[in-house]
């Protein structure tokens, strides 16, 4: 029994680490968010704060494996629980409002448009040059949106000057990503009831092997 007990332990422990490894990943996003696009803070924070809850559950689940705990294991396991559902509901509420958020992406796209120093100077150095040397993209819909397109609207790499816009490469590029956010989101759910499992598993068999070894005492 205590042979099982450590086998359990030994992947309670595993798993919880790739869950810990998928927390800094979502810190890591919701930083990389932050650095790209201010207008996008909000977000960001929130991603971020997920990625720490995400960590400290992590740690939390190992903790109570490490030392053999049956109650930290089963509060780990609720702790999993809530995060969970909480998680499949946000999925569904973006995946169902995904067109209603784009909509907001394409708005917040306009408000970065606008916040542009005027005249734009050939080192421009706003968020929509940031985009478009990122992205390479030139201006909203085109070149055509300046007078002499920005250092930033040529390729880095070539030198020619990027022909698309920038709106739709954004909105497509968050598009994709939110795809890609989802499905990370959904393999982050498969992760956390693959942990939960192992830490009720390995909470009923600390308790067993407790009782076990209080009756063969007797």
């Amino acid at each position: 029994m205590a042979c099982s007990t450590n086998v359990l332990k030994v992947f309670a422990l595993f798993w919880d680490i790739i869950y810990a490894i998928f927390g800094l990943i979502v810190i890591g996003l919701g930083v990389h968010v932050i650095y790209k696009f201010e207008h996008f803070n909000t977000a960001a924070f929130v991603i971020i704060g997920l990625g720490v809850v995400v960590v400290l559950t992590a740690l939390f689940g190992a903790l109570g494996a490490a030392r053999e705990s049956s109650n930290i294991s089963k509060t780990f396991v609720f702790i999993l629980v809530v995060l969970v559902v909480l998680e499949v509901l946000v999925v569904g509420f973006l995946w169902i409002f995904q067109t209603s958020l784009l909509i907001n992406v394409d708005k917040t796209f306009d408000q970065l448009w606008n916040d542009q120093p005027v005249p734009i100077k050939p080192g421009n150095q706003s968020q929509i040059a940031s985009l478009e040397r990122w992205l390479d993209c030139c201006g909203n819909v085109g070149p055509k949106d300046y007078m002499l397109p920005p250092n930033s609207c040529y390729n880095s790499q070539t030198d020619k000057l990027n022909l698309e816009g920038c709106r739709q490469k954004f909105l497509d590029f968050i598009a994709s990503r939110w795809t890609t956010f989802n499905f990370v989101s959904l393999v982050l759910v498969g992760v956390e009831i693959i942990c939960a499992l192992l830490a009720y598993v390995l909470a009923n068999s600390i308790v067993n092997r407790w009782r076990r070894s209080k009756y063969y005492q007797k």
